[in-house]
């Protein structure tokens, strides 16, 4: 049985307020395990999905009367960085006798699309240079000794810059190029540079990351509970929903195939 870490996950709670966080507890904890044949240690991924209400039938028709009037070939999106800003609150347990090495990735996508990174391997490419893009957020290396607990996040200003990443790669590729564009856009700093976002309309509204497909690896024994905040920043009757109530307005699937797919068709 697995330890309990020494995280207080926070249940949800009422906002009162436009900038008042509501923490959102995790779907599950995620944890690496044994091989029992002795090969290290399986990593562990689990999907969170923001709960968001469904629009009302006069918020979908103001959704597309916005559209024609900024004049945009994409749909605007119905959950968009100027509603939310979010952050995810991570704490890695080692819970092991030994020091171990552990990563966490957050991919996903927004209500439109997925990134996930080997989908964006060129076949034509030499086997040498077939090497999948970055993932999204996270990924370096996270040393914890024996039996350590480390409290870490994914800020705000990261998920919106993920955030940002995603319109370019699922919507509008850098001129149209879907294999390149998860190479530029995540390797460069929207703030310093706008390397792989010239596809974006000037007018766009830019869909909030509300898919998280993190992934857990260690060479050892790590255990990684979260809980994620949300703060309003639009209407004070906000679009966010229960969590766990049936027919909220994000999909649930495993995996959602983005408009600007990087995958060949199917013969």
């Amino acid at each position: 049985m697995r330890t309990r870490l020494l995280f207080t996950v926070v249940g949800p709670l009422l906002v009162s307020g436009c900038n008042t966080p509501t923490f959102l507890t995790q779907h599950r904890p995620l944890e690496t395990m044994a091989d029992p044949m002795g090969g290290g240690y399986a990593a562990d991924t689990d999907l969170y999905v923001l709960p968001v209400r469904q629009p009302t039938a006069d918020e979908r028709q103001a959704m597309q009367a916005e559209q024609q009037s900024r004049g945009l070939q994409m749909p605007v999106p119905w959950v968009g960085t100027r509603d939310f800003a979010v952050q995810i609150e991570y704490s890695l347990k080692n819970l092991s006798d030994q020091t171990v090495t552990a990563f966490l990735t957050a991919n996903g996508g927004n209500e439109f699309g997925d990134y996930v990174p080997d989908q964006y391997i060129d076949p034509t490419q030499n086997a040498e240079d077939q090497t999948p893009p970055p993932p999204l957020m996270g990924g370096s290396p996270i040393q914890l000794a024996a039996h350590e607990t480390r409290e870490l996040v994914f800020r705000e200003d990261q998920i919106g810059e993920a955030s940002l990443d995603l319109e370019a790669i699922t919507r509008y590729p850098d001129n149209g190029d879907v294999l390149a564009t998860p190479f530029m856009v995540i390797a460069h700093d929207s703030t310093a540079s706008r390397i792989g976002l010239a596809g974006i309309p000037q007018k766009d509204v830019i869909p909030l990351m509300v898919r998280f497909q993190l992934a857990l690896s260690a060479d050892g024994h790590v255990a990684c509970d979260y809980n994620v905040r949300v703060r309003v920043l639009g209407d004070p009757d906000d679009k966010l929903g229960t969590p766990g109530a049936r027919g909220l307005y994000v999909d649930t699937a495993a995996t959602l195939p983005p408009p600007a797919n990087p995958m060949p068709p199917a013969p």
